[in-house]
């Protein structure tokens, strides 16, 4: 078998170009899952985390019914059926219904016109059209903290009853809607404006990670689906306050947020990666010094010897290449690249009872068809490589790590050639 995979990046001209030629055996990758990266896979920026992204699935049927020979085929003919003609109406999207920006009441009656606005404006924070979920949330935004704002105790009935509770439902694109209002809202809370400081004392940063906490725990008797909806929004908020840029002005802010993702990661393994690339997407934000304390913290988490630990550090040696960094797993360099037989274990999720004292996270346990976010971020090593004189070595070194990370203890292999498109 014959597998052709081409790597191309951002120029068109410049890739990286494998050709594997072994023989049907048992992989640590299948086959199948090489395929599915080389059928489906469209190389994005995998710093943002595949969670937030509106897919739809595509769902391909294994096997088809045989065709009737001419044999097979009635003697006489059969009078033809008349075809309906189907003509599906078109699906279009309607425009975005404005929504009037005024502040919102404190206790609305619940047959009130303001209690409608209200309840609207928060049905389409969760609609599917993006156009909706943009304008109902810049209504949410100036509807709580536009010209003087609401009162104190109306922003926190929002957050207790409307904001937080929205992160945990299941319901078409509540996530993303929500989560757009309440990273504006925390920009406007803790960050230049710093209202938290002037007009609303009461809600400082602590309160609002609690009732984020308190709602987003999922208590009583919850299905299976309300669990993992439950997950999902705990994860959606602590995303919102990195991407709302407030956590490193004070640097505990972040290493509570950061406990909070490691404890959500150990919890739900299988939402393991995810958070991993939340983290990545801290680094540009942090400092060297605070970078350097994140990976004490990383490494004693366990994380350190995992996919989303390799694809950390590899994205912090690219912003700061002079750090220091912890002498374990990967040594002062910082480079998994250089430790190649700890990089391919790491990558499989292998047990690594030979590597001491170091604490390994545990194993997520789930197959998936889309490539790890880690993948993205090491063939953009190579490839940057590439452009450098010494092309051979790049060559070389990409056939060594092709090897022990990706072909493991594979005995049949013939062949594997490097080539660079151009």
């Amino acid at each position: 078998m014959l597998l052709e995979i081409a790597i191309a990046k951002r120029a068109p001209c410049q890739a990286l170009g494998i050709h594997i030629s072994f023989a049907p055996c048992k992989a640590v990758y299948s086959v199948r899952s090489i395929l599915l990266w080389q059928k489906n896979v469209k190389f994005q920026n995998f710093y943002q985390p595949s969670f937030i992204q509106e897919q739809r699935s595509t769902h391909l049927t294994m096997g088809s019914k045989r065709k009737r020979s001419n044999q097979d085929a009635p003697t006489v003919d059969a009078p033809a059926k008349k075809q309906q003609k189907s003509n599906p109406k078109p699906v279009t999207k309607g425009p975005a219904i404005l929504l009037e920006p005024s502040p919102f009441l404190d206790q609305p009656n619940r047959k009130s016109a303001e209690f409608k606005r209200e309840v609207e404006t928060y049905r389409l924070l969760a609609d599917e059209d993006e156009a909706q979920r943009l304008n109902a949330a810049n209504a949410v935004v100036l509807g709580l903290l536009g010209g003087d704002g609401v009162e104190l105790s109306t922003l926190q009935r929002h957050f207790e009853r409307r904001l937080f509770r929205g992160l945990a439902s299941g319901a078409k694109a509540a996530r993303l809607g929500f989560s757009i209002a309440i990273t504006e809202i925390l920009r406007e809370l803790f960050g230049e404006r710093n209202l938290a400081e002037t007009k609303y004392k009461g809600m400082t940063f602590e309160k609002v990670l609690a009732i984020l906490v308190e709602k987003t725990k999922p208590d009583g008797d919850l299905s299976g689906q309300e669990e993992k909806d439950h997950a999902l929004g705990l994860l959606f908020g602590l995303q919102s306050f990195v991407k709302a840029n407030v956590l490193f002005s004070d640097e505990e802010r972040w290493f509570v947020i950061l406990e909070k993702l490691f404890e959500l990661s150990k919890r739900k393994p299988w939402l393991r990666e995810e958070c991993g690339a939340v983290i990545v997407k801290a680094i540009a934000q942090m400092s060297q010094s605070q970078a350097e304390s994140t990976f004490e913290k990383l490494f004693e988490s366990g994380l350190a010897m995992s996919p989303e630990g390799v694809g950390i550090w590899l994205t912090a040696r690219i912003r700061f290449p002079n750090m220091k960094f912890p002498t374990k797993p990967w040594g002062l360099t910082g480079n998994p690249l250089d430790r190649l037989q700890s990089l391919g274990k790491a990558l499989r999720e292998s047990d690594t009872k030979d590597q001491g004292s170091i604490q390994q996270a545990k194993q997520t346990g789930n197959w998936n068809p889309h490539l790890h976010f880690v993948w993205d971020i090491i063939l953009g090593q190579f490839s940057e490589a590439l452009k450098q004189k010494d092309k051979k070595g790049t060559k070389s070194n990409f056939e060594n790590f092709w090897k022990v990370s990706v072909d493991g203890k594979r005995i049949y292999v013939i062949h594997i050639a490097l080539t660079n498109i151009c």
